[in-house]
């Protein structure tokens, strides 16, 4: 066991900027395959962009629904790694896979199945030629959904641990496969927002296949033995004690996203055209914040399994600043070229004016607010304190992000720009209630 000296030394903005740069890199690749996705997909026309970007809001809400559990992982394998406690490294990395993998195939064999249904309830007014591209995308998507359990789970495992190199190197695997193939598919073989599907696929396999060769070189084939796997009561308790209140806030947080994207759907092809190129470029802006928020995932779950909770507070409060840093300087980088960046998705003449505003109102609210709505609430998870975060993030969904968004995007008509300033709304509710938390709460003061 470490001294308390060599503790602080390990936990220091040295050590935060070492497991900080490869998660950099690795959002960066992640949101470059996103726009590279919707750029070429754009170029079949409105009408693919626009089906894209409705399914994938119900893809991710089942994702995110995954990731709950995976951050589960991440959170008892740093907190386990800053104990010292290799035997709970290891159970955890295999119960949570198994799980996972069976939940990620029974929730896409039961979208599959109800497919047209689903779509046809939630975005019932939509045009014949979109909804055609849509199902189809869809259809094909949905086999990529045990894959990212897979992904997810060893990733965020081996976050938990500090070695986001190796998951940074995947990524870029992931990324090559994807674009590759894109251009193939949708270029070469023509075959549309099919061949962005199936381009996701192979690339989602081959991260798979490259994470599972890591994690044996790393804690050997033991990590995937029975033994391992075997699903038990202390590992799953302890998983499902993170997970079920994550998984529970993640899916109403997604429930909440697919209804604001129904009253989008009603708001024309233009409206919604302009609203998916803005939201694809979310993740671009988001790299650093997301960047530190992982990072403050690890370094707070590992401050906290070593008894460290002063650390914990200090280095949370250090992303959350960096992180607000970081994007003020993105959004400046940003604001001027917008125009020329939201031309790159050729969009149709009528949607270019409100998807430049809705980028530049994204590059106003996120260095502002989201640091401080999000980054705060992964470091709460990892040093248990779920439940809070939980409570907060739900009423500020439904109140804020859902309950503005009628008001303001559809019974104001102000469209996807109040549908927007909602979601910043959400943003401030959830800082006001999680930063106090953090600087004056006596659990991580100790």
């Amino acid at each position: 066991m470490e001294t308390a000296v060599k503790q602080k030394q390990k936990y220091d903005i040295r050590y935060m900027a070492k497991i900080s740069w490869p998660v950099f890199i690795e959002y960066g690749l992640n949101s470059t395959v996103g726009l590279a996705d919707t750029v070429m997909v754009s170029s079949i026309g409105s009408s693919a962009v626009s089906a894209v970007g409705l399914v994938d809001s119900i893809n991710t809400a089942f994702l995110m629904v995954y990731n709950a559990i995976a951050t589960g992982t991440t959170v008892i394998v740093a907190q386990s790694h800053g104990a010292g406690d290799k035997k709970t490294i290891y159970r955890a990395v295999g119960q949570s896979l198994l799980f996972g993998f069976v939940l990620m195939c029974v929730v896409g064999g039961l979208v599959f199945g109800f497919r047209k249904a689903l779509f046809g309830f939630l975005y019932p007014e939509v045009e014949q030629e979109l909804r055609t591209i849509a199902l189809s995308y869809m259809s094909l998507t949905v086999f990529s959904y045990p894959l990212m359990a897979i992904f997810s789970n060893l990733a965020g495992a081996m976050r938990g641990m500090g070695n986001t190199r190796a998951v940074m190197i995947a990524s870029f695997a992931i990324n090559v496969v994807n674009i590759g193939l894109n251009a193939l598919f949708i270029y070469g073989f023509d075959m549309g927002a099919e061949g962005a599907a199936l381009a996701t696929i192979c690339g989602r396999l081959t991260g798979c296949v490259m994470l599972g060769i890591q994690s044996v070189r790393i804690w050997g084939k033991g990590v995937f033995a029975p033994k391992n796997m075997r699903l038990t009561g202390d590992i799953l308790k302890r998983l499902m004690t993170i997970s079920i209140p994550s998984g529970l806030d993640t899916a109403l947080f997604q429930a909440g996203k697919i209804i604001v994207s129904v009253f989008i759907g009603t708001m024309g092809t233009a409206l919604i055209s302009a609203n998916t190129i803005a939201s694809s470029l979310f993740g671009f802006i988001c790299i650093p914040g997301n960047a530190l928020s992982v990072s403050g995932v690890t370094i707070t779950g590992q401050c906290w399994g070593a008894s460290e909770k002063r650390q914990a507070r200090d280095n949370l409060l250090k992303c959350c600043v960096f992180s607000i840093v970081l994007l003020l300087a993105v959004s400046a980088v940003l604001w001027f070229p917008a125009p020329y960046i939201i031309g790159m998705y050729k969009p149709d003449a009528d949607a270019v004016d409100e998807a430049i505003k809705l980028f530049r109102t994204l590059l106003v609210i996120i260095p502002l607010f989201w640091p401080t709505a999000f980054c705060s609430a992964s470091g709460l998870r990892a040093a248990d304190d779920v439940r809070f975060v939980t409570v907060v993030s739900v009423v500020s969904m439904w109140v804020f992000r859902v309950g503005f968004a009628w008001l303001l995007g559809v019974h104001w008509a102000w469209g996807p720009f109040g549908v927007f300033v909602a979601m910043g709304l959400d943003w401030v509710f959830r800082s006001l209630m999680y930063m106090p938390r953090i600087i004056f709460g006596r659990k991580m003061r100790q």
